[in-house]
């Protein structure tokens, strides 16, 4: 028996705008962003090297 892989879901925010919501292969082709660039927007470095507003933030927000 297969067991079907968890898909982790994501938001898109720039600053307290939101932008899009979904997977990073949805997202990297909607907004034209590598999944790399997106995963990196999420992870603590970024947030730390950034100012919140203005800049894109991208956080997990849970799994299917």
């Amino acid at each position: 028996m297969l067991m079907a892989r968890r898909v982790s879901v994501y938001a898109i925010y720039r600053g307290d705008h939101f932008i899009d919501v979904g997977t990073l292969p949805e997202l990297a082709q909607r907004n034209k962003l590598a999944i790399g660039t997106l995963l990196f927007k999420a992870s603590p470095t970024y947030a730390q090297r950034t100012k919140y507003e203005g800049s894109v933030r991208v956080y997990k927000i849970g799994q299917c």
